[in-house]
């Protein structure tokens, strides 16, 4: 009796065994971080950070806005974020950084930077003999203006000031510190919102195509993706650049709406400052390969002008997702 008392229990256990192992174990969801700038580089995209875009059954995605590119750099280059809007040239020095693991996947930023203050001047030629203030030595700003002041025989004869970042600058303008200065949407519409004397001087984005006789505009952000990321999970890259494109449409349309959620994810302090500041920041999108002509002609500017701008060598091919 004992024994078939045994014998019953193990067979019990041996069925409900095999039917545990029957059954399909829930597959782990894949984690992804999308990153991005405060600014115009995010500000498009906020409608994916309101929504939550994309988190399904088998995606985690979390959205995150930083306030400088250094801090998205280490990330990018750890594999800790797989989609980042960072300055186009900033993609470039990556992709050489990490032997090609970082991919271009769509302009996002056309020209945002502009010259801003009290001066008595309408063109970048008014500027010799003045003291120009930028903020981000080295970065893509830096370079861009750099580049025009020596195409114009200018760089000995303009002093340049820097500032460590842009609100400074801001601050410095609106105290009437820096009669001229080069600062980037949405410190632009913040500065001229604050004082009668402070307003537009010179639009670079003219001077640019002026200067490059319109064969590259201001190029200045971007989205990259991790390169392995996105070539083991192309569906999700492809639905990514379908609602972003969505989000960038819906924010350019319309401006009072964005400006209330670019507020409420810190993108922006104020959204009466996001909502002004949006037709202004020449938000875009353009995939890599209807951008690629655009952003080479941009990026072959930099390199001549200075190499290590772009990480030293222009990217090859592989570096335009398609």
């Amino acid at each position: 009796m004992k024994r078939r008392l045994f014998l019953l229990f193990l067979l019990v256990a041996i069925l409900l065994s095999t039917a545990s192992c029957g059954q399909k174990q829930p597959e782990e969801k894949t984690s992804v971080v999308v990153a991005g700038l405060r600014g115009p580089t995010s500000m498009g995209m906020i409608q994916l950070f309101e929504e939550q875009s994309l988190n399904n059954d088998s995606y985690t995605v979390e959205y995150i806005a930083e306030s400088a590119p250094d801090a998205l750099t280490a990330k990018i280059i750890n594999n800790e974020i797989q989609i980042a809007a960072v300055p186009t040239n900033l993609a470039s020095v990556l992709y050489s950084k990490t032997e090609g693991e970082v991919q271009f996947l769509a302009l996002n930023t056309l020209g945002v930077i502009h010259i801003v203050g009290s001066l008595d001047i309408t063109e970048l030629s008014d500027l010799k003999g003045e003291t120009l203030h930028i903020s981000g030595k080295g970065a893509t700003p830096d370079y861009a203006v750099n580049y025009m002041l020596q195409s114009l025989g200018l760089s000995d004869h303009v002093e340049l000031v820097y500032y460590a970042d842009h609100a400074s600058l801001a601050q410095a303008v609106i105290a009437g510190d820096a009669k001229a200065a080069v600062l980037p949407q949405p410190f632009v519409t913040q500065v001229t919102m604050q004082s009668e004397e402070i307003r537009l001087l010179v639009d670079l984005n003219v001077e640019w195509g002026k200067i490059t006789k319109g064969s590259s505009g201001l190029s200045m952000g971007c989205l990259i993706v991790n390169k392995s990321f996105a070539d083991n999970n192309r569906d999700f890259v492809m639905d990514f650049l379908t609602e972003y494109e969505k989000s960038v449409n819906w924010v350019n349309s319309n401006t009072a709406k964005a400006g209330i959620l670019i507020a409420k994810h810190g993108i922006l302090p104020n959204s009466d400052l996001a909502e002004a500041a949006i037709p202004l920041s020449a938000i875009v999108y353009e995939s890599a390969q209807d951008s690629k002509v655009e952003v080479e002609n941009f990026l072959q500017i930099l390199m001549d002008y200075n190499p290590s701008s772009i990480g030293g060598k222009l990217p090859d091919e592989n570096f335009y997702f398609e």
